[in-house]
């Protein structure tokens, strides 16, 4: 995983719920550091997770899926290209 913060890469599948990264000191498993996170609409996109008031701290959210750096459309500059084609733009 990568943090989205600093964007230090962190080794390894798994993530025990207290993981920080070690050069910024985040909480790894944020809402902020999830796919499922909405960076536009603030939100989850989950329909199914309890609310969460601190989306920078930590929490137990069974749903948590750590955001891979290469599909995250944010950090794909051709990603809106690739998209605009599969429509004949």
């Amino acid at each position: 995983m990568t943090c989205i913060l600093c964007g230090t890469e962190r080794e390894g599948k798994t993530l025990p719920f207290g993981a920080v990264c070690e050069k910024c000191d985040c909480w790894l498993h944020s809402c902020i550091q999830c796919a499922l996170w909405d960076s536009t609409a603030q939100t989850c996109r989950s329909m199914t997770t309890d609310s969460v008031a601190d989306r920078h701290g930590k929490n137990f959210c069974e749903e948590w899926i750590p955001v891979d750096k290469k599909t995250n459309s944010e950090s794909d500059p051709d990603a809106g290209d690739r998209f605009s084609s599969l429509f004949g733009g």
